[in-house]
């Protein structure tokens, strides 16, 4: 009951400072259509708040684990939690003290790769996915040679970028995300015909994956046909 209280209270405190908000607060004065829109913002962010909570609960979990049993295994696997909560500066450390401990697994050099490009440090970043890719070429379908050609880009060196994209179709076959990144590569070098080609392809790819693969991949397409809209 004093849970559901404070729920309204704070939808009451929020409905009034919205009020006054410009361009939208005309819509939080009109009768219970502002109240419900309170409401629900108050939720959503309500939501947002306890999952985040959620998340940092678990990691100090793990991390008292970590304490009991402090392996390069276990320290890999928090950076990698810390990673998919996008906080890439964080799981760095973690990681770099398990690539220290196993410098032979493939997966947290992968995931130390994908931590500096989310911070934009692109030339660190290619020097650890090309040292993973020395380790296992195939580690993660693919997915390394997908991220050492956004790094290339993202260094401003589209022919690499284009040589790590070839890699990857020839190994593992190309993929919605790889024609969008061979656009962008072509777009960078002036080649803007195979880049709007590269671009067209697809939609193509998407409608050849796998029914299990096609929802995540139909993202490609908006990307692709946003970058052909672009200068």
């Amino acid at each position: 009951m004093l849970r559901l209280l404070g729920f309204f209270v704070v939808v009451l405190l929020v409905l009034r400072v919205a009020r006054h908000l410009p361009l939208v607060g005309g819509l939080f004065q009109i009768p219970l259509i502002g109240f419900w829109l309170a409401a629900i913002l108050v939720s959503v962010v309500g939501s947002k708040l306890a999952g985040n909570w959620v998340d940092r609960r678990k990691e100090k979990a793990f991390e008292r684990q970590l304490g009991e049993v402090d392996t390069p295994h276990n320290l890999g696997k928090l950076g990698s939690l810390l990673l998919s909560q996008r906080r890439p500066a964080r799981a760095l450390g973690y990681l770099g003290r398990a690539i220290s401990g196993e410098p032979e697994v493939a997966e947290w050099r992968y995931r130390a790769g994908c931590a500096l490009l989310s911070l934009r440090r692109f030339e660190e970043a290619i020097d650890t996915l090309q040292t993973c890719l020395g380790i296992n070429e195939g580690h993660a379908y693919g997915q390394v040679l997908l991220r050492l050609a956004e790094a290339h880009q993202g260094n401003r060196e589209p022919e690499l970028a284009l040589e790590a994209l070839k890699r990857h179709d020839v190994n593992h076959g190309a993929n919605p995300e790889s024609a969008y990144r061979h656009g962008l590569a072509f777009k960078a070098l002036g080649r803007g015909e195979e880049a709007r080609a590269a671009w067209a392809s697809v939609t193509e790819l998407v409608q050849q994956a796998p029914s299990y693969q096609r929802r995540a991949a139909w993202p490609w397409i908006a990307r692709a046909g946003l970058a052909r809209l672009r200068p």
